[in-house]
């Protein structure tokens, strides 16, 4: 290829690119009219009137004695739901990664099993693979529903709800990363006929261990969050407050409920950074201990979920077909796409632009061995402007979807565009979090070249920086489009559009038939998105490890580090 052909080449990719930003942004303006979603309503009268009662009240948190020591109770009942959940999940989700999991074999084994084993082998495979994707499908809120009618009002339904619903996730991961290790050693222990658990446990495991370890912690962060918002539906926890005081429009109570999220989650993040860095014992026994506490404080009733005399949430029968009824399902589902992908894109463009403040390297540091030295004001506003940006980063990603839609709904009404903010600000701080931890883990030889010829921080970005990364955040913000087509069924639930909204319908009317046509189409909806996700990312990252521009990444990537999610 002459130098002509390839100028010609790069400026077509050029314009390719241009073209494809293009036409995503376009989608984006048309997704947003499509659903009906008028962003105006943020500052006409009623909305502004609305906005200032709110932040009034925030500005104030209640601090009486009473509040307090109410507000520690459930916070205290929150962690716990967390802890016991966390560990459920855990252990469903180990127990069924473990037959999900295709262990690698001999290219040409001296025994290969018979006919018949095998089937069974995979027929197995495919049934837990099936479970997991069945748990994970269906949103939290609706298996805290469904547990409540069981045990009643109380924790055991939040601990329950996330136990399934991130059991799956953590199995579906843990399966994957599982299958992404160096095969030799596997392979090495079947050669001497070692069996399949063997395999696992002195070859699979040792690999994966301190990756499965650092998700299980970071589980705990998130159903601390998910444990809060639960009792929204009577599940116990600050969820409940959170629910009291908006429907009672005391904000300043909200703003003390929020402070005592914020302040666990924090709390959590730097016990898990240490727990990271020790022995695993240490994790097995505060589990230990947690789990212990969780089982004497909290009050669920296990023996319900076999005698209760509630009448069953969840039935399959009769499902004959009603044709408006599944043309109005395909309108919500269409609906959901749309909020999941426009408050994905608004996330994504603004977490662009403050995860670079908030990389240290960018901001406070160089890549150069031996850097200039700045003067101490320059210094001192690129510390302020990062810390800043990851106040922002850690404010928006704390508060959970469902608690952003309540305040949204009390702002602009219920509707697609109280959803598509509630998903848009929450998934601000994650990933913003996602791409600034993407940015610390460049080569640093571009950057530092450029550096070195006396680019400034924005150039160093662009040129240096940013083309090494452009297929991980493309590929990191598809993967947050998938978990926001979950996250709006959830909003759904108090009036933030979607397919959500008619799930709570149903579920509040008892109409069995629709809540199990929604159920299924929520499977097949997850199933469908995921399949085409996992496709899509798997493609851009290996397109860009064949050009050389992206940094190195697991064959798991496309489903997050574990260490890397901070949803």
């Amino acid at each position: 290829m002459n130098a002509s052909e390839g100028l010609q080449r790069a400026r077509r990719e050029r314009w390719r690119h241009h073209l494809t930003w293009l036409l995503i942004g376009l989608s984006g303006w048309l997704c947003l009219h499509a659903t009906g979603a008028d962003p105006g309503k943020l500052w006409d009268a009623d909305g502004v009137r609305n906005a200032g009662d709110i932040f009034s009240g925030l500005a104030h948190p209640d601090t009486s004695p009473d509040f307090l020591a109410r507000v520690l109770m459930l916070s205290v009942e929150s962690l716990l739901i967390g802890i016991l959940g966390t560990v459920m999940a855990v252990v469903l989700g180990m127990a069924l990664a473990f037959f999900a999991i295709r262990v690698p074999d001999l290219v040409d084994p001296p025994r290969r099993a018979p006919a018949w084993s095998r089937h069974a082998s995979e027929a197995v495979r495919g049934l837990a693979r099936l479970a997991l994707n069945v748990f994970r499908s269906v949103p939290e809120i609706v298996w805290a529903y469904a547990f409540v009618r069981l045990l009643g009002l109380g924790p055991g339904a939040a601990v329950l709800a996330i136990g399934l619903t991130v059991g799956g996730n953590i199995g579906k991961l843990y399966a994957e990363l599982a299958e992404s290790v160096d095969p030799r050693s596997v392979q090495a222990l079947r050669a001497t006929g070692a069996s399949r658990w063997a395999a696992f446990l002195h070859a699979v495991l040792p690999q994966v261990g301190r990756q499965w370890l650092g998700y299980a912690l970071f589980c705990l962060e998130c159903n601390i969050r998910i444990g809060t918002i639960l009792g929204v539906v009577g599940a116990g926890g600050l969820g409940s407050e959170i629910a009291l005081s908006l429907r009672y429009f005391e904000y300043d109570k909200l703003a003390t409920t929020l402070l005592a999220v914020l302040a666990f989650v924090v709390a959590l993040e730097l016990l898990s950074a240490q727990l990271r860095r020790r022995r695993l014992r240490w994790s097995l026994g505060l589990a230990a201990l947690g789990t212990a506490a969780a089982l004497h404080q909290l009050d669920i009733p296990w023996a319900d979920l076999w005698d209760s005399q509630a009448p069953p949430l969840f039935t399959f029968a009769p499902l004959a077909p009603d044709a408006p009824f599944l043309r109005t399902v395909g309108a919500q589902v269409g609906e959901t796409l749309m909020m999941a992908w426009v408050a994905t894109l608004v996330s994504a463009s603004l977490a662009f632009v403050l995860a670079p403040l908030a990389a240290s390297r960018l901001m406070t540091g160089s890549y150069l061995i031996d850097p200039p030295r700045a003067s101490v004001a320059s210094r001192l506003l690129r510390q302020a402007v990062k810390w800043l940006s990851r106040a922002a980063l850690q404010v928006t990603r704390v508060i959970p979807e469902l608690t952003l839609a309540l305040v949204f709904v009390v702002w602009v009404g219920g509707g697609p565009l109280a959803g598509i903010l509630a998903i848009a600000v929450h998934n601000i701080g994650v990933m913003g979090r996602l791409f600034a931890d993407v940015l610390e883990e460049v080569e640093p030889g571009p950057p530092a070249a450029l550096q070195s010829q006396g680019a400034g921080t924005l150039g160093t970005f662009l040129f240096g920086v940013l083309p090494q990364v452009r297929a991980r955040l493309a590929a990191f913000t598809l993967y947050r489009f998938e978990v926001n087509v979950r996250a709006t069924a959830m909003v759904g639930f108090v009036g933030a559009g979607g397919i959500g909204d008619a799930l709570n319908t149903a579920i509040s009317l008892f109409h069995m038939r629709d809540l199990a046509w929604l159920l299924l189409t929520m499977l097949a909806l997850v199933a469908v998105v995921d399949g085409v996700g996992d496709r899509v990312r798997t493609r851009i990252l290996s397109r860009s490890g064949r050009s050389g521009r992206s940094g190195p990444s697991s064959p798991a990537l496309h489903h997050l580090s574990p260490t890397q999610d901070p949803t």
